[in-house]
């Protein structure tokens, strides 16, 4: 039994050691490799610590269905970070949500996608990690979600049923390929994350791959080339072009966390990178179900005599805030930027964008349009800096409402009618499915009935000895 225990110590010190000899005879080249894929993988979006804003230094909160999900420290540190792992452990990290110690980990880290990722590119990861990045001993905050989903070990089970281990071909392909971009958008990219719906379980449906998903208040869309769905109607070099700027005139506008993705992750990798994915867009399935092109009748500009803009030439016929329409809360606050048309407007130096043609306007989701206004943009890439501020705290929700429904039914869809209901439940953000919303309930339902029984039988049986 001590042999046995010293053989185990043993074999655990050799695994150690071998992992860290792994990292410390990385070469140079490898180690910039990593850091390319950490890019790619936009690690930093998750494990960035919001106070410090050390880039992997954990602490950043995720909102989930289930609760507030904090990144960790994948930092070097041997206290706070993964100093301690072994290729091994980081492999089953990225491969198993499994971290030492049978701790598993909630799929809001995506190693569901980076599972697919080649052995080579997580050992150039894990060098990077291990060699390329400062140390903080600073300790992230702890995840505690309420009960069921604090007993980490149902993960197994939920791994069991939905996890694809299988490696994703692809990652040595010829730059530009979609075989290339395929491995990209199915890994370190991890698209379907956001953009493919989810079942009851909370796990990805994989016959409906990135026909859009949605993400806390957000909606991801449909990114299959479908004619009316989706971006059917998007060049290759559109994409790359969205994927590179976060902007899209006349189409599409990166926000929330896709324009942190653009910031962080797409906006820095290599021009071949974007092209693969692109082109690897373009020959996924392509799947319907609803339709954010634009009416067959455009949007007419309005006349500018005809202009409401709440502002009146007596001062005593000053038109309230809260009394303005949606069109006079627009021309008094958006329409400087935005034109009175909807159209954009630009100088030498900004340009602002269109949003006659925006999938955000356009989308029967109202979601994006209403949080793009809430939240607003601020996005820095080479292409400039993009910016529109945040009217959360200065539109209540109702006249949130009133510039949103103007601009849905003025600038796309005259149906698509938003509401003050639609605002509301979009800034209190996705509730995830029935399983999750009434799982506490349900599960201590069960433990009672399960009481109950075992009560009764003991019952019974004690009756049948007396």
């Amino acid at each position: 039994m001590r042999l046995n225990s010293l053989f185990r110590i043993a074999s655990a010190s050799l695994l150690l050691l071998s992992g860290v000899s792994l990292a410390q005879d990385a070469s140079p080249d490898l180690v910039k490799r990593g850091e390319y894929l950490a890019t790619a993988g936009d690690c930093s979006a998750c494990h960035r610590n919001p106070q410090s804003g050390q880039p992997f230094s954990g602490g950043y909160a995720i909102q989930s269905p289930m609760g507030m999900i904090y990144g960790s420290n994948i930092t070097p540190s041997k206290s706070a970070g993964i100093g301690n792992y072994s290729l091994a452990d980081f492999t089953a990290v990225m491969r198993e949500g499994k971290a030492p110690g049978n701790h598993y980990l909630y799929p809001a880290m995506p190693y569901t996608a980076f599972a697919g990722m080649s052995d080579e590119d997580i050992h150039a990861l894990y060098s990077y990690l291990m060699l390329g990045v400062p140390a903080d001993d600073h300790p992230a905050p702890e995840t505690h979600l309420p009960f069921p989903f604090s007993f980490r070990p149902v993960m197994a089970m939920w791994n069991l049923m939905f996890l694809d281990k299988s490696a994703v071909p692809g990652s040595d392909a010829a730059a530009g390929s979609a075989e290339r971009g395929e491995y990209l958008v199915r890994t370190l990219a991890h698209c379907s994350t956001c953009h493919t719906p989810r079942n009851g379980m909370m796990a990805e449906q994989g016959d409906r791959f990135l026909s859009g998903g949605k993400v806390g208040s957000w909606s991801a869309p449909n990114i299959t080339p479908d004619a009316k769905a989706g971006i059917g109607d998007w060049s290759v070099t559109e994409i790359e072009t969205y994927l590179r700027t976060g902007a899209l005139h006349g189409k599409a506008i990166a926000a929330g966390e896709m324009g942190t993705a653009v910031q962080n992750s797409f906006s820095k990798m290599d021009d071949s990178d974007l092209q693969a994915i692109a082109r690897y867009l373009k020959q996924v399935p392509a799947i319907g179900g609803g339709d954010r092109k634009a009416p067959a009748v455009a949007p007419a500009s309005t006349p500018l005599s005809a202009i409401e803009t709440g502002m009146k030439d007596d001062i005593n016929d000053y038109v309230s805030a809260d009394a303005m329409s949606g069109a006079q809360l627009y021309n008094g606050v958006c329409a400087t930027c935005h034109a009175s048309d909807g159209r954009g407007t630009h100088d030498a130096q900004h340009f602002y964008p269109s949003l006659v043609g925006s999938s955000a306007v356009l989308a029967a989701d109202p979601a994006n349009l209403i949080m793009t206004i809430a939240e607003g943009v601020d996005r820095n890439t080479a292409a400039g800096h993009a910016f529109m501020p945040e009217f959360r705290t200065q539109f209540s929700q109702e006249q949130l409402a009133k510039v949103a429904n103007y601009v849905s039914t003025s600038f796309g869809n005259p149906q698509h009618a938003i509401t003050s209901a639609d605002v509301s439940q979009t800034l209190q953000g996705e509730s995830g499915s029935w399983l999750i919303r009434y799982a506490q309930p349900l599960t201590i339902a069960g433990a009672v009935v399960a009481v109950m029984v075992l009560l009764w039988l003991i019952y019974l049986l004690r009756r049948r000895r007396g």
